[in-house]
């Protein structure tokens, strides 16, 4: 339930702010956006609970969708991160590094079930290893697209220091925020320290936490 209501509110804010008050309605006010949140999340909560039965009939489980999803969005995650951090990251290039993965992604996916299992079906499509190459390819070849592309054929010169002034607030609503949210060393001391952690959880999770899961061997049932 809690992932479904992040979502829906995940999707309506990028539907409202991201596309209504952006490219339609640019003088939108705080109900109207509010408005077309609420109708947003009425139509996406029904679109999913049409496509959740869909899966089902086709005998797709919650493990073997989870999965497929980082073959479909895992391409997106390199170039924007590339775009939230780095300068020179191209706009353009992030478009065509997200769908030339998802591309590769899924080509590498349905290549991968044949070399193993010799066909493809929804269960070889589903083990672990071949997930695993889909996932990979969408993540990498991303990347690596969206740095060449940046780097040699579209650089930018973004100036990070400008983001703050074409953040346009709903109605000029300022509370909650105090001087101290604002205040750009705050923000900087707050950046650092997500930094850190971020990438210590990481490490964490990512290599020290399977390393030590070697000396176990294979796990009892």
């Amino acid at each position: 339930v809690s992932t479904g209501s992040a979502e829906s509110i995940a999707v309506s804010s990028l539907v409202a702010y991201d596309i209504y008050r952006e490219y339609i309605n640019p003088e939108a006010d705080g109900k109207k956006i509010l408005f077309v949140s609420r109708i947003v999340i009425v139509v996406f909560g029904l679109f999913m609970g049409v496509l959740s039965i869909f899966l089902d009939f086709l005998g797709l489980n919650l493990g073997w969708v989870y999965l497929f999803m980082g073959c479909v969005i895992g391409s997106a995650v390199i170039p924007l991160w590339n775009l939230m951090t780095w300068d020179k990251a191209s706009g353009k290039g992030a478009v065509i590094a997200a769908w030339g993965g998802f591309v590769l992604a899924i080509t590498g996916w349905l290549i991968g079930a044949a070399v193993q299992s010799g066909e493809i079906t929804i269960s070889t499509l589903g083990s672990n290893e071949v997930m695993l190459s889909g996932n990979l390819i969408a993540i990498c070849s991303s990347g690596i697209i969206h740095y060449v592309y940046s780097k040699f054929i579209d650089p930018q010169d973004f100036d990070f220091s400008t983001l703050d002034s074409k953040i346009k607030l709903v109605e000029n609503d300022t509370s909650g925020l105090g001087a101290e949210d604002q205040d750009p060393e705050m923000l900087d001391a707050a950046y650092k320290w997500i930094t850190i952690r971020g990438w210590v959880l990481t490490i964490v999770l990512v290599v020290i936490w399977p390393l030590l899961s070697v000396p176990a061997g294979k796990f009892t049932k």
